[in-house]
């Protein structure tokens, strides 16, 4: 079973490696980032076309979205 950390605990072990370690671990957790957020993306897609589907929502028109966001 792998262990839960502390965030104090992963940024002091993080570090504790080397630059290039570093830079790499920085370069996985850009690329999960990403990949939550494309996964957000298609959830909110999907909840939306089913919405769409039941009756639930309605399309609008870039300038009453523009209008309604001024308000």
């Amino acid at each position: 079973m792998i262990r839960k950390m502390a965030f104090d605990e992963v940024v002091e072990a993080v570090g504790s490696l080397c630059a290039d370690d570093q830079k790499e671990l920085m370069n996985l957790i850009q690329r999960r980032l990403a990949e939550q957020g494309r996964r957000q993306i298609v959830s909110d897609v999907l909840e939306g076309r089913k919405d769409m589907a039941q009756g639930r929502a309605t399309l609008l028109e870039i300038d009453d979205l523009a209008r309604d966001l001024r308000k």
